[in-house]
């Protein structure tokens, strides 16, 4: 598909993609985070947003090869040791759980895509396959993943989900894209994935943000912070774009508990222009964690926001 323009490619990719059957995806899995001190990272995602450590997977020499913090029985955070000082961007990937794994990737290639093979995990014993070539993004993956009965999410079922946890849900991950107009192509297009709401400088009028949710039933999302002809990003920077967002019933509860479980420094909730309210928390290499309390069903999002 040829066309010009942000618009003209997004309204060509929906009508191509319309017509198409929906990928069977279920919601967000995980998203993938690497970090320099797995204990201190505990202290953060445990201590400060009450996830819990449901299970850890290990290298051949004995090492912790990931440790899975559980947001709820089918969503985690992938926390793996080994982050380098010069790694400007924490995120490795992130993931997408389905019923129906190999469907998913029949359709994938049916669409011109390269999904490797399907694989069960020698330490988690759940398939997955993967996309590589992730056109204009920061990613190093796109997994797709099929839990199964022996698997360590599974059998963990029930289990890790205590009270302390500030949020139930992932909600959306959110991706850097050094070439928006090909990102785009690639979740519209050949994923299937429909924007929803994007940010644009008033001023400027660049697209700062865009919203793309996924397939199915979940209403999970992904966003895209556009950083085309920016390609050194430093560390805040990139961990602050690179993001994940737990959603949370009560902005102003969360924020308390945060506080009172001793992090410090902790902006004020903002309404923002997707009119949900929000703040923000950074792990200790400076991934950002977004908060966010669920938009008022009867206030509807505009397609497009105007901001500075």
């Amino acid at each position: 598909m040829r066309c010009t323009g942000i618009m003209a490619c997004l309204l060509a990719a929906t009508a191509a993609v319309g017509a198409a059957e929906e990928l069977p995806l279920m919601g967000l899995a995980h998203v993938g985070i690497r970090v320099s001190d797995l204990e201190q990272a505990r202290t953060f995602y445990t201590g400060v947003l009450g996830l819990e450590n449901a299970f850890t997977t290990r290298n051949d020499d004995g090492s912790i090869f990931v440790a899975y913090f559980k947001v709820n029985d089918r969503q985690f955070i992938e926390i793996f040791p080994g982050l380098r000082p010069d790694d400007a961007i924490p995120m490795t990937h992130i993931a997408v759980w389905t019923a129906d794994l190999e469907k998913t990737r029949q359709m994938m290639q049916n669409r011109g895509l390269e999904p490797t093979a399907i694989r069960k995990g020698p330490r988690d014993h759940n398939l997955s396959f993967s996309l590589t070539r992730l056109p204009g993004q920061s990613l190093r993956f796109l997994e797709f993943v099929q839990y199964m009965p022996d698997s360590l999410h599974i059998l963990s079922e029930g289990k890790a989900l205590g009270a302390r946890r500030l949020s139930q849900h992932l909600e959306h991950a959110g991706i850097i894209t050094t070439d928006l107009d090909a990102a785009l192509d690639f979740y519209v297009e050949r994923l299937g994935f429909k924007e929803v709401w994007r940010r644009v400088n008033g001023e400027t009028k660049r697209v700062e943000l865009v919203h793309l949710r996924m397939p199915g039933p979940s209403g999970d999302y992904i966003e895209l912070s556009n950083q085309t002809g920016n390609p050194n990003l430093n560390r805040r920077r990139a961990g602050s774009m690179a993001h994940c967002s737990l959603e949370v019933p009560d902005i102003k509860e969360a924020r308390k508990m945060a506080l009172d479980r001793g992090q410090d420094g902790i902006q004020e909730p903002r309404f923002g222009l997707d009119l949900r309210w929000q703040f923000n928390l950074f792990d200790p290499d400076g991934t950002r964690v977004e908060l966010m309390q669920p938009r008022a069903k009867d206030t509807p999002l505009p397609p497009v926001a105007y901001g500075k």
